[in-house]
């Protein structure tokens, strides 16, 4: 599980920062399309440090913890697709002292994941130019939003589970929709009657809320540091662009808006722009 790996793992000192104890905890193992945690831990006030994983530059926001420790924590996710034997990342400094780097290796291990066959309307899977065009805007926005990095950590971990049913599609399914292959299910779908109220994971800002031709009506969070939750299907949409919104405010309603076969709440993570599994962000894990 995510924090038991973060708070088994080592403590790797960081020998590039010569002046302060700076030491990094990462998880033993990761694996394709799962999240995990990196926390910094120092004894003294740092300059502007980061994360550099897979392309991106995570700002690493520090927290005094005692007279002298700060820590600091970045949440990563493995890319789905991702092979070999292990992953890398960079912890960066930027201080008067200069700019000082570090490298780590994580062990990758690969995981299985299942398929699932689904019946629907066929306008879905045989999709017309208009719906195929529309789609390709609605794809434009959503990159656009997702793109859209605040610096500063809004979210918390454990997240809160949005609503309170059971998992009806597990993240990672190969798909078949009317026996023919699509991507695979890069969310997780909770089980929820029409009209649930649908709760935000963690504090944030909502960066896109409108309806969309596959995933219905549909709401995305900005938690900070390239974190995003997202919210499809909704009978109902009950924040707008631009809201602030605390962990547990009410986002939406559970409906079957869009690419369904009833009703249900398709909760979807982006991390650093990877869609990863939301089951060990959650605190019923």
């Amino acid at each position: 599980m995510l924090f038991m790996l973060v708070c088994c793992a080592g403590l790797v000192p960081v020998r590039a920062f010569a002046q302060v104890q700076v030491q990094v905890a990462l998880p033993e193992q990761v694996s394709p399309g799962q999240p995990f945690v990196a926390k910094v831990l120092s004894d003294a006030p740092l300059g502007d440090v980061f994360v550099e994983w897979n392309g991106k530059s995570v700002p690493v926001t520090f927290k005094q913890t005692s007279e002298k420790a700060w820590q600091g924590a970045v949440l990563l996710g493995v890319p789905f697709a991702e092979k070999g034997k292990a992953v890398s990342l960079r912890l960066s400094s930027v201080s008067g002292a200069g700019y000082a780097t570090t490298d780590y290796s994580v062990p990758l291990v690969a995981k299985q994941y299942p398929e699932q066959h689904l019946k629907v309307d066929r306008k879905y899977v045989e999709v017309a130019k208009q719906n195929l065009d529309r789609h390709k805007k609605e794809r434009e926005r959503i990159v656009a939003a997702l793109a859209r990095i605040n610096p500063e950590q809004e979210w918390t971990l454990p997240f809160l589970r949005p609503v309170p049913g059971g998992v009806s599609s597990e993240y990672g399914l190969t798909r078949f929709f009317n026996d023919k292959p699509r991507n695979p299910h890069k969310g997780l779908d909770l089980r929820g009657a029409a009209g649930t109220p649908i709760r935000a994971c963690a504090d944030g800002v909502v960066v896109l809320a409108e309806n969309h031709f596959f995933a219905g009506n549909s709401v995305y969070i900005d938690h900070g540091q390239g974190v995003v939750s997202m919210y499809f299907h909704m009978s109902k949409i009950d924040v707008k662009t631009g809201q602030k919104v605390s962990r547990g405010s009410v986002v939406g309603k559970v409906g079957s808006t869009g690419r369904v076969t009833g009703p249900h709440l398709h909760f979807g993570i982006s991390v650093q722009g990877e869609l990863v599994d939301p089951v060990p962000l959650l605190a019923d894990n």
